[in-house]
């Protein structure tokens, strides 16, 4: 049986990258990573490491604002935790190998992984608009917060008047 993460409302300490099981799950509704899984590369390091976790590695890195390859190693610090939250199936890439896979990847499935990310967007019912250059911008937060009693815009209890 597959374990199950657990969202709690508390007053413990934050972990940072909490709200990467949230990008898991869009990731699970989507038929993005099932192309991604059948989707072969010639050169691997690391075979037993499907192109899919390769992706799911690099969505992680990128939705926590890492952009350099060395950040997956912070990944290793707790590898279950990462595996279970971005649906990873066997493990986490060395460096050199999601480098390498990332290069591979993108040279040869560039196509595949644009219809899967129109697919992903389809069944999360999501229906972007672009801006007047073209781009469609995406934003996720992965780090969830209860700012009820908050006076941030568009929140309960906002003051148009408050000023810091």
């Amino acid at each position: 049986m597959k374990p199950k993460i657990e969202v709690v409302l508390n007053d413990e300490r934050l972990i940072t990258p909490s709200g990467l099981c949230m990008v898991g799950q869009v990731f699970g509704k989507s038929n993005l990573t099932k192309k991604a899984a059948r989707m072969k590369t010639d050169k691997r390091s690391q075979p037993q490491i499907k192109n899919v976790d390769i992706l799911l590695t690099e969505i992680g890195l990128l939705t926590l604002a890492k952009t350099s390859f060395d950040h997956v190693n912070e990944f290793h610090s707790d590898p279950e935790y990462y595996k279970l939250s971005l649906g990873i199936a066997y493990d986490i890439p060395s460096e050199s190998t999601l480098r390498m896979r990332l290069d591979a990847i993108g040279q040869t499935m560039n196509s595949k992984l644009m219809e899967g990310n129109i697919d992903m967007f389809k069944a999360c019912k999501i229906e972007p608009s672009p801006l007047p250059c073209g781009y469609v911008p995406v934003d996720l937060d992965v780090t969830p917060f209860d700012n009820s009693k908050s006076h941030k815009e568009g929140e309960k209890g906002y003051d148009k008047n408050y000023e810091n």
